[in-house]
């Protein structure tokens, strides 16, 4: 395992407006915070061009980084630009000479976010974003090779990330796969539902407004017609993603517009976020679109700003008269989303239920019917999911509640400090013990409802067609991690993706110490083991693995094993399985007792459910 790769940890959405009701809808739908971060694009010393192949559409020309051959930049599909943006994605037309993949492509448009998970108002990225990269051990005759095909869709709650945050040569040397890290359209430009931009029915999957997800349909359309070049086997492909990438994931899993073998297993890493009705969906077009009315407005006159009644009735004015369609394709695309970080919050973009790209209901009348593609599938979550987006709504929890933490002018907030400065200490933010009692029982049963929701109960519903349901619950961080970050993140939201791609770095750069090495790369080895094993057919116990525990597959029975429980201590590996099994209605039952018990009011009660909880919904009508 290659320790050197880092991770760079840019990646998690902040609501730029901490209003208490839209917060509660967001996070008990799904966790609208559910961003992700992603392996380091680090740059690496051994840099040589390579790698020269003739694709489908014509030669490019990758590089040589280290012991892996990587190819940036490659693209799925065309420009979805022009007349073809809120269009489906369509393939690549050819061209001569040989394309250059030597350099990381930009990101799709978002606005961009930093290393603490925090939003700028800076927007980023291009519209001509729809790309892979792809990485291969590097040997020879490398193409009459036929390895398995790993395919990473990145986490940002569908409104942000890029394959840049990624670097996957640790995974391909160690699994000896082909790994394909692609991008696709987010926000309002990934899904967007208004009879003014669709065909009317010409065109049924355009007017869908899934153009995020067609986008990673088409990129597994691509992997089919051209991953031999690479030594890849289309026959052989797992799709896997984290958090909106997680959810992604799944929609394909029910998509009718992904059947016909493209992808033969599947990994559900954290997966999180609610489909849409097209009725919701709608809803949110219209505010989308007067938003952008505002900023183009405002920006005519700064000193006479047009209110939101005034934006409503101009959106009504432009359907009328038949203009709105060319007033929102002549605008510039990241417009559409300074416009939302202007005058609202950039929430999280579900897949909307169109009856042709998703089915009507989403996931749930599908994994129930058994009418969904039917592959292997791995389901997983970390312990303390929430703590990675807890210290974020701290300004908005003490101004929703006045008392959580009590320490006079501190909020949850004042945690980033303490994690990542040492201005503070963690006494001075949580001072008492009920403030890190309610810090402890927030974090760990807003992340025990996650896994219930996301993991446990998928997992009840899909084994009853599937047998090869695998379920996991990460928890290293908590007894290994160093101290603070092991209280105030441990095993949070997207720490499980440097073990199973092998960075170098943790979560937030913050955990991998000299002491751990020992227990957590061991870890991470087996970790990945258990997945190229899973990638090579749909069972993580295969001869790929020198794991010596089997991962039983999740089993209804009373009693049964049902999740592999990953975590390490700072010299070896703890891993084993386990039968717990959770409900929504159980983990509810047991976080209002710890509540209950540590002396928080029901004021505080419902706000921290509220904030940190689920919803048993997995459709938002």
């Amino acid at each position: 395992m290659r320790s050197g790769v880092q991770i760079t940890p840019t990646l998690a959405p902040l609501f730029s407006r901490p209003v208490l009701s839209t917060l509660a809808l967001a996070v008990a739908g799904s966790l609208a915070l559910s961003g992700c971060l992603g392996g380091g694009g680090g740059s690496s010393s051994n840099i040589t061009p390579a790698g020269q192949l003739s694709l489908a559409n014509g030669s490019v020309q990758g590089i040589v980084e280290d012991d892996a051959l990587v190819w940036h930049g490659l693209p799925y599909a065309q420009p979805p630009i022009g007349d073809l943006r809120w269009r489906a994605p369509q393939p690549v037309e050819n061209w001569t000479g040989v394309r250059d993949a030597t350099e990381r492509h930009a990101e799709c448009v978002q606005a961009e976010t930093t290393t603490q998970w925090q939003r700028t108002s800076n927007m980023v990225g291009s519209e001509d974003c729809l790309i892979v990269d792809v990485y291969r051990p590097n040997r020879a005759d490398y193409q009459n090779e036929k390895l398995p095909v790993y395919v990473w869709i990145h986490g940002g709650s569908n409104n942000f990330g890029t394959a840049k945050q990624y670097d996957g040569r640790a995974l391909v040397e160690n699994s000896d796969v082909v790994m394909v890290v692609l991008q696709y359209r987010l926000g309002p430009l990934g899904w967007f539902f208004h009879p003014d931009v669709q065909t009317g029915g010409a065109d049924p999957v355009s007017d869908s407004g899934n153009f995020g997800t067609m986008d990673t349909v088409q990129a597994l359309k691509w992997i089919q017609a051209n991953i031999a070049e690479f030594g890849g086997d289309p026959d052989n492909v797992t799709i896997t993603g984290e958090s909106a990438g997680a959810h992604n994931v799944l929609n394909l899993m029910v998509s009718p517009q992904a059947t016909g073998d493209l992808f033969h297993q599947a990994v559900s890493q954290s997966g999180a976020m609610t489909t849409r009705s097209t009725n919701s969906a709608r809803g949110s077009a219209n505010s989308h679109i007067e938003w952008l009315i505002r900023l183009i407005e405002d920006r005519k006159t700064p000193n006479s700003p047009i209110t939101a009644a005034e934006a409503t009735q101009m959106r009504k004015d432009m359907e009328a008269a038949g203009t709105l369609n060319t007033y929102l394709r002549a605008t510039e695309g990241r417009d559409l989303y300074q416009a939302v970080f202007n005058y609202s919050s950039l929430s999280s973009y579900g897949a909307i239920e169109d009856g042709t790209v998703i089915p009507a209901g989403g996931w749930i009348p599908a994994f129930t019917s058994g009418n969904f593609n039917n592959v292997p599938v791995v389901l997983g979550a970390n312990e303390y999911e929430q703590k990675s987006f807890m210290p974020l709504y701290g300004g908005a929890l003490k101004g929703a509640t006045g008392t959580i933490p009590s320490a006079a002018g501190k909020s949850w907030l004042d945690l980033l400090d303490v994690a990542f400065t040492g201005n503070q200490t963690l006494d001075e933010v949580l001072p008492t013990q009920k403030d890190k009692d309610t810090y402890e029982v927030t974090g760990y049963h807003g992340g025990r409802a996650w896994r219930a929701k996301y993991v446990d109960e998928l997992a009840r519903l899909i084994t009853q067609h599937q047998p090869n349901t695998y379920a996991y619950d990460f928890r290293w961080g908590t007894q290994s991690g160093p101290s603070p970050f092991n209280f105030i993140y441990g095993a949070g939201h997207a720490a499980e993706i440097s073990f199973f791609h092998g960075a170098g770095e943790g979560l937030f750069s913050l955990p991998f110490t000299e002491q751990n090495r020992p227990g957590r790369e061991a870890l991470q080895n087996a970790m990945m083991d258990y997945l190229a094993d899973f990638s090579r057919g749909g069972n993580p116990n295969g001869e790929f693995s020198q794991n010596e525990l089997a991962w039983q597959p999740w089993s209804s029975t009373a009693g049964a094993d049902k999740v592999i429980v990953f975590d390490a201590t700072d010299t070896a590996t703890d891993i084993n399985m386990s039968n717990e099994e959770l409900t929504l209605n159980g983990v509810n039952t047991a976080w209002t007792a710890a509540m209950i018990n540590i002396g928080l009011g029901p004021v505080e009660q419902g706000t921290l459910r509220a904030f940190f909880g689920q919803s048993p919904n997995y459709s938002n009508p």
